[in-house]
């Protein structure tokens, strides 16, 4: 493994319970969620009538061979984040708030099988702000998590709203990186229903939505500071962001609630390098400064960037300097 100095991180990885995992091999519910295996195997995870089907490989890894696979990567550590389809948030208080404490403790339970490989993200329990919060606090200061990955929206709730505003002040507190994921799609489902769509299309334009609803929303005013990173290269906000501009300069309700331009503040968040294209990536770091992407890869689900490193090193379209920066020196400051 290289130094510490020179260490390759992987800011956007999965993981799965192992509770979750022994119980699906039965069939059976934890904290009001069933899970279960498909026909084909695959872990599926269930909450009221919605059923997903985790898009990973069969065989859950053990973490003695996610380092191998790691490895085979290129990979010197991975930060954890618990599988975007079980962010359950209709559960009651009763539910989400231990399941979030379980997932978070297995979390760092992982972590201690190899420190130097492992890093983590906690799950937050959103629907219920002030266990959100007190969760949070604990993720960071006892089990020493880099923040949390949270939902792009909450049971329709977008980051603009004053109920979910008390869990980004307590990460500025903190300094910790609240990471933004699209999960199960979001609500443009009823339409994107054919070809994969509601993942193709669906998961950027919620993260997308994600971004438009804090930069306009005036969350970057009130907290300057804070430290927000986006899935997928942020969705379709980068390449967007002239439009978010022009409607600042044209539209009263777009400019009404923000101090700058909508591409002053893109410049300040981070996002991850899933681009899957050299052009993109380069339009990226141009749009945002190369000291604000970090490495990802959405491992192990099947739309994710398999080779990270690779993907990073082999593109022809960015500067050795610019490749470090992603590979290793912009996610020192959280680690």
């Amino acid at each position: 493994m290289e130094k510490k100095s020179t260490k390759i991180v992987d800011m956007h990885t999965h993981v799965a319970p192992r509770m979750a995992v022994k119980i699906a091999n039965e069939g059976g519910t934890w904290h009001g969620i069933k899970f279960s295996r498909d026909k084909d195997g695959k872990l599926s995870t269930s909450s009221g009538s919605e059923t997903m089907v985790l898009p990973w490989p069969k065989k859950m890894e053990t973490p003695e061979m996610r380092l191998e696979s790691m490895d085979k990567r290129k990979v010197d550590m991975h930060v954890l984040s618990l599988s975007p389809l079980m962010h359950w948030h209709g559960l009651d208080k009763s539910d989400c708030v231990p399941f979030a404490k379980d997932t978070n403790d297995d979390i760092a339970d992982y972590i201690q099988t190899d420190t130097s490989r492992y890093k983590g993200f906690g799950f937050l329990p959103l629907q219920d702000t002030d266990s959100a919060v007190r969760e949070l606090e604990r993720c960071v200061k006892d089990l020493g998590f880099l923040g949390a990955m949270v939902s792009t929206h909450v049971n329709g709730l977008d980051w603009d709203s004053d109920k979910l505003f008390p869990v980004l002040e307590m990460a500025d507190s903190l300094g910790a990186l609240i990471f933004f994921h699209p999960t199960r799609g979001g609500r443009a489902n009823s339409w994107l229903n054919k070809y994969h769509l509601r993942n193709l299309i669906g998961n950027p334009l919620e993260t997308t939505n994600a971004i438009a609803s804090i930069i306009f929303g005036g969350v970057m005013d009130k907290l300057p500071n804070i430290k927000l990173c986006f899935a997928h290269a942020g969705g379709y906000a980068c390449h967007g962001i002239g439009r978010f501009d022009h409607g600042y300069n044209v539209r009263p309700e777009a400019s009404e609630g923000i101090k700058n331009l909508p591409s002053d503040y893109v410049k300040k968040m981070y996002f991850d390098s899933i681009t899957h294209s050299d052009r993109s990536l380069r339009y990226l770091i141009d749009t945002v400064g190369s000291s604000q992407v970090l490495l990802g890869s959405d491992y192990p689900a099947d739309m994710g960037e398999p080779y990270p490193v690779d993907f990073v090193k082999n593109c022809k379209t960015i500067t050795d300097d610019e490749k470090k920066l992603i590979l290793s020196e912009n996610i020192k400051a959280f680690i």
